[in-house]
């Protein structure tokens, strides 16, 4: 039992030091040090880990169980972040506004399973004033794919912002009822797809800018991720290693350098700003905090347990986010439906 219980302290003093990179992660950014980034992707496993070292010590009634509570409980302001016990419920009223948000991923065209219908008749149910979306297609002169001008007909949208200027493509797009001052798009380098979109909305008395964002995605193919086979094949295990690190490596790095051109730009925004889309990165990471700023991230403000948004081959993150201003209040919020994305819509009630 000595030699075992070495050897598990060796582990844990491991597993607490890396759980403290974790918690690091948000406030390093990846281009300095992108290792950093993969602790924070790790944050649940090493947070499991630690709390079974704890519960291991305790059962032994040795005194080593406070090393691991106390790394613990060092991340304790994260942990709102990941899950929450309840969130506040309000009715949608001419007090409050809906806000809509999902990557919808062509809306499932060239797969079996087409749900742009359905999405729509839960839109007009909700009845939302703003919608932003991501990998939206809108293409001219396809009757079945004009979905920009049939959403924006069937939920009464007065007004449409999109990165795909010519109207024929796959991007990010941003509908609303309200009256808009002014619009415009971030472009993004060296990336295909991904970008932002923004608009000056009159919301009642107060003007504010919405952007709808699409940040870099890992481009983690489905031939890449790992399958039981795999690792019986030790070659082939190590390949696919190497392939998936060298592309989480790139998005962490790429994600870095689109956060700051849109902090770039909304530094120069003079009305309140509510940020909504897919950032391909999760709450401990340098790209939430710095996007989140000093603002509030509607799920911790109104919204209930793990809330994940990301259901695809990779582990279940939540990735997909709605950050609005210190002063504004979130309530109901929800991540649901995902229909045939590898995304969950996700909406909240936002009240200032």
């Amino acid at each position: 039992m000595f030699i075992l219980n070495r050897i598990l302290w060796i582990l844990n003093i491991i597993a607490a030091m890396a759980l403290m990179l974790a918690y690091a992660a948000p406030y390093v950014n990846p281009m300095i040090w992108w290792m950093a980034a993969f602790f924070g992707l790790a944050f649940p496993v090493l947070f499991i880990a630690n709390l079974i070292f704890v519960i291991y010590w305790l059962i032994q009634g040795k005194l080593k169980v406070f090393f691991s509570a106390i790394v613990l409980l060092m991340g304790y302001s994260h942990y709102s972040k990941i899950v929450k016990i309840n969130g506040e419920e309000a009715e949608h009223t001419e007090e409050n506004t809906l806000l809509v948000s999902m990557n919808v991923k062509n809306f499932g065209w060239g797969t079996k399973e087409v749900f742009f219908d359905s999405m729509l008749h839960y839109l007009s149910d909700v009845k939302p004033e703003i919608v932003c979306f991501q990998e939206f297609p809108h293409r001219k002169g396809d009757r079945k794919l004009e979905t920009s001008a049939e959403l924006k007909k069937k939920l009464k949208m007065r007004h449409l912002v999109t990165n795909v200027p010519s109207g024929d493509g796959i991007g990010v797009v941003l509908f609303t009822r309200y009256k808009m001052l002014k619009s415009g798009i971030i472009k993004f380098p060296e990336t295909i797809g991904n970008g932002a979109v923004w608009a000056d909305l009159i919301i009642r008395k107060d003007t504010v800018r919405v952007y709808s964002v699409h940040l870099q995605s890992n481009k983690l193919s489905t031939a890449e991720q790992f399958q039981s086979e795999d690792m019986e094949d030790q070659e082939k295990a190590v390949k696919k290693s190497k392939s998936i690190i060298k592309r989480l490596k790139s998005g962490f790095e790429k994600r870095s350098e689109q956060v700051e051109l849109l902090l770039e730009h909304m530094e120069d925004s003079p009305y309140p700003i509510i940020i909504a889309g897919d950032m391909n990165d999760t709450q401990l990471s340098y790209t939430y905090r710095k996007l989140r700023g000093e603002g509030k991230d509607a799920f911790v403000e109104s919204g209930e347990g793990a809330g994940n948004t990301y259901v695809g081959p990779f582990p279940s993150y939540r990735i997909d986010y709605i950050f609005i201003p210190e002063s504004f209040s979130s309530f109901s919020y929800k991540s649901g439906a995902h229909w045939s994305s590898d995304h969950k819509l996700i909406q909240t009630l936002i009240q200032h």
